[in-house]
């Protein structure tokens, strides 16, 4: 079945693609401006805030089934300019649930944790969404926007060794540690993160089964984002001190930010029994053991 993966450039995109691979699908990989390929795949530039553009697209591609991960998924970018973050993640997204719900094809659409604000997790999928920056109310819209037969997939921090071929932040903060510079994360910020990994053949076991309406996929452990990486730091035989705590409270942000989004994802070990989801230090020592 050929499977078009928007959104294909990104870190998740490049993971999700390779398991898509192994697995036996076509992937159709988009992606926003990035040009180039991933997993042996090329790259489809597309303007995704052109209606016009995207939907003679989908005519031209007739993909079986989609998994919509882009969006404008930087805080200050979607601030900066709300307008365009609005067609993206919200008008585009009517466009590709209505093109799957008039032909009966697959689509999950990946929404994120911070649809909510923080006051009362860890969040079930029942609960009240209440996101505190502009972001995240674009992501909730799109939600809204999904039809009856797909499937809302909020996803977690994540992390992992890039896969685009240009370091991530995560792959910067590794090398700042091998070589003794030390890192501030936040000690009062609380997430349930995954790996890309696992978030990708999640997202490929999900595809093919009939789940629709909202869907938690969350890590097993909820965690600060100073005791994500000192844990990722000891498994990798790194100074553990060089992971600096800071406090959320001591710095300005444009929006309010959540203090607490842990997700709680027993729907999906119902619906996924067998989906093991390691803890932090089993995803990295698989990690090492390759490398």
């Amino acid at each position: 079945m050929r499977v078009l993966v928007t959104g294909a450039s990104g870190q998740l995109g490049a993971y999700l693609l390779g398991r898509l691979l192994e697995d036996g699908y076509e992937p159709i990989a988009w992606s926003g401006r990035t040009v180039g390929a991933r997993s042996g795949l090329s790259l489809h530039p597309l303007d995704f805030a052109d209606r016009g553009r995207l939907e003679r697209a989908l005519e031209q591609a007739g993909p079986g089934a989609i998994v919509h991960l882009a969006a404008i998924a930087r805080a200050d970018e979607a601030l900066r300019d709300p307008d365009h973050a609005r067609r993206v993640n919200v008008e585009a997204t009517s466009v590709l649930a209505a093109w799957c719900e008039r032909r009966s094809r697959r689509f999950l659409y990946i929404s994120t944790d911070l649809v909510f604000d923080g006051e009362n997790a860890p969040y079930a999928e029942g609960a009240a969404p209440r996101p505190l920056m502009l972001y995240g109310r674009t992501k909730l819209e799109g939600e809204r926007r999904v039809g009856p037969s797909g499937l809302v997939v909020r996803l977690p921090l994540m992390y992992g060794p890039s896969r685009t071929g240009t370091p991530s932040v995560f792959d910067q903060t590794i090398s700042s540690l091998r070589d003794g510079r030390p890192r501030s994360f936040f000690r009062d910020e609380f997430r349930t993160p995954l790996d890309y990994g696992t978030a990708a053949e999640a997202l490929a076991l999900l595809l093919a089964s009939d789940a629709t309406g909202t869907l938690h996929v969350g890590g097993p452990e909820r965690v600060s984002r100073s005791d994500l990486m000192r844990r990722i730091a000891s498994v990798l035989g790194l100074d553990e001190d060089l992971v600096r705590g800071n406090s959320q409270r001591d710095v300005v942000f444009p929006e309010p930010r959540p203090v607490d989004v842990s997700l709680r994802s027993s729907r999906l070990s119902s619906l996924l029994p067998d989906l093991v989801r390691p803890t932090i230090e089993s995803t990295v020592a698989q990690w090492a053991n390759r490398a």
